[in-house]
């Protein structure tokens, strides 16, 4: 139950990180622009942007996003990071469209 949860919660972050990082002209969205990002930078930038905009939920469970994160299955950290490209192909199509 709680790794489904914590998959949960990350699945939600990812579109929400995403559109943050759009006011940020050389944030990593710019940075991936021309490659795909590799799954452990996928999962630094969940953990960092989570913890920074303080929406972090588990505290009572897990004190910060990367012990979150690690809790998680591989497959549930695979899935999240197949998301996140998935996220960030749409968001990057959108920017060449504009």
């Amino acid at each position: 139950m709680q790794e489904k949860k914590i998959k949960s919660y990350f699945m939600q972050q990812v579109p929400l990180i995403l559109e943050r990082s759009a006011e940020e002209p050389q944030g990593f969205r710019a940075y991936f622009s021309g490659r795909d990002p590799k799954d452990d930078e996928i999962l630094g930038i969940l953990a960092v942007n989570t913890m920074m905009s303080g929406e972090f939920q588990m505290g009572d469970s897990f004190p910060t996003p990367l012990e979150a994160l690690a809790a998680l299955s591989g497959a549930s950290r695979a899935e999240i990071c197949r998301e996140f490209r998935r996220e960030l192909k749409h968001c990057l199509g959108e920017l060449t469209t504009a």
